[in-house]
């Protein structure tokens, strides 16, 4: 029983392993961490934070946009750089808008993981090979004497 629970838990692994090389996997870990450190930076106590007018509601809408964003670069790669370009907005705007982008590691975070998304490049499939022609056999040559 274990080693049947052991050969499925590998087979897992293995597919989520070969899902995450195809996809920019920790760019959009960067940007889901970045989206909910700026989303919980207005949640915090007040002593952290003044959260009036527009910094109240721009910390939520931000780090949302931000999470959202990171689940793009997973499940939609082909719009990579589109998607990277719209998180570094975003993040520039979570320094002006919400707190210093979550007191400034969430935006930096943010540009970060939009750098690593927007640089990210799927790998090329290896041609397959074509199986080689054998070679005529030769007959072996006898060395000459000394």
């Amino acid at each position: 029983m274990l080693l049947m629970f052991a050969g499925a838990l590998a087979r897992g692994l293995g597919s989520v392993a070969a899902w995450t090389r195809r996809r920019p996997f920790w760019a959009g870990c960067l940007l889901v961490a970045a989206g909910i450190e700026i989303l919980l930076v207005p949640v915090a106590g007040t002593w952290v934070i003044v959260h009036t007018g527009v910094g109240g509601y721009a910390g939520f809408l931000l780090g949302l946009f931000l999470v959202a964003m990171g689940l793009g670069l997973w499940f939609a790669s082909e719009q990579r750089f589109v998607i990277a370009v719209l998180a570094i907005l975003a993040a520039l705007a979570a320094f002006v808008l919400s707190n210093l982008g979550g007191l400034l590691v969430g935006s930096l975070v943010a540009i970060v993981g939009a750098s690593m998304g927007s640089a990210w490049t799927p790998r090329r499939p290896s041609p397959p090979q074509q199986p080689q022609k054998p070679r005529p056999r030769q007959p072996l040559r006898s060395r000459p004497p000394r």
